[in-house]
């Protein structure tokens, strides 16, 4: 019987400290907090080309093959990703708004973030 009653308290106590934080979001390992969504660079676009984050999150470029760049057009987005290959680069939205972005190395390869 006083087996039972401890399982029964120690059960729920495990399942709430095992909560932790969100098994979709995967480890930043910049530092820079949760990553909340991912673009990668398969050929010449970025995948997907559309995508919406809340403000606070972070978006992790994933740049493989060709190098390519992350230009931001709109004031407020973070920094831009300078020319690189086989790398992976997070960036921070503390602004809401719409953030168009290019790889100026390639004409037309083009992508948005929507911050709300």
């Amino acid at each position: 019987m006083l087996a039972r009653v401890a399982v029964a308290l120690v059960v729920p106590v495990l399942l709430v400290a095992c909560g932790g934080a969100d098994a979709t979001s995967p480890p930043d390992t910049t530092g820079t907090g949760p990553v909340t969504a991912v673009v990668s660079t398969p050929g010449n676009t970025f995948s997907p080309p559309f995508t919406t984050i809340s403000v606070g999150s972070s978006v992790r470029f994933e740049i493989r093959g060709a190098a390519h760049n992350v230009i931001f057009s709109t004031p407020g987005a973070p920094a831009n990703v300078n020319v690189v290959t086989n790398t992976d680069a997070t960036r921070t939205f503390n602004t809401r708004g719409t953030f168009p972005y290019d790889c100026t190395v390639h004409p037309g390869m083009s992508g948005e973030i929507a911050v709300q």
